[in-house]
């Protein structure tokens, strides 16, 4: 008898070990998940934020700032991706099937955030202006292969 309850415990032990460790997998999804939801909001708000000093032919040191912060979350936002991640996400089967891929268009958003950055640094306004819409068509290029279109 001893021996039927002692396999029962381990038997439910596991059993509880399994559904924890599910929920436990399942939570980290949800937190990648959102991390990378947080992180777009960020990049969204700084981009937001250039284009106000743009418009109002603002100081451009506050542009070198910025564009520093998008370069820091856009190499902070392509380690948000782990195997797995693909549940509840806008982002697109693709960004798994093609990694090389996304990296590269990753690569291509950091590369147009630093000519932000160095025309900002050069004070040319009309620079900034032509940096800033590169970077809107380097962003543009990577929703369109590796996010899903917004309802």
């Amino acid at each position: 008898m001893k021996k039927q309850t002692l396999v029962g415990t381990v038997i439910g032990a596991l059993a509880a070990g399994l559904m924890i460790g599910g929920t436990t997998i399942a939570l980290a999804q949800a937190d990648v998940v959102k991390e990378r939801q947080e992180n777009r909001k960020a990049t969204a708000a700084q981009m937001r934020a250039i284009k106000g000093v743009i418009d109002s032919k603002g100081d451009l040191k506050a542009v070198v700032a910025s564009a520093a912060k998008l370069k820091e979350l856009e190499v902070a936002f392509v380690k948000l991706f782990p195997a797995g991640s693909d549940k509840d996400s806008k982002a697109l089967p693709t960004v798994w099937s093609d990694m090389p891929g996304f990296l590269a268009a990753s690569k291509n958003a950091e590369a147009a955030y630093d000519k932000i950055a160095v025309a900002a640094g050069s004070g040319d306004l009309a620079a900034v202006g032509a940096a800033f819409a590169d970077a809107g068509k380097a962003c543009g290029a990577c929703h369109e292969k590796f996010r899903a279109k917004a309802n």
